[in-house]
């Protein structure tokens, strides 16, 4: 996704869109994950601990965002 937004878009409302979906992209998995992590992973593994807030979240979803797409 991140390589699509690197990549010359025709219009502006293009390039608009595409940056409102990657946006988009990131919140909805952000709540995922936070979801996942805190009902699957957390109580299986005992070093970690629970995602307090939606900005804990959003920093792991952003950081698996930017290194899936390499």
């Amino acid at each position: 996704m991140l390589k699509e937004l690197l990549t010359p878009a025709n219009s502006t409302s293009d390039k608009i869109r595409e940056i409102l979906v990657f946006l988009v992209n990131i919140l909805i998995t952000a709540f995922i994950i936070r979801f996942a992590w805190n009902r699957s992973l957390v109580p299986h593994i005992t070093i970690l601990k629970p995602l307090e807030t939606l900005l804990d979240a959003l920093v792991i979803s952003l950081s698996i965002s930017v290194f899936r797409d390499f």
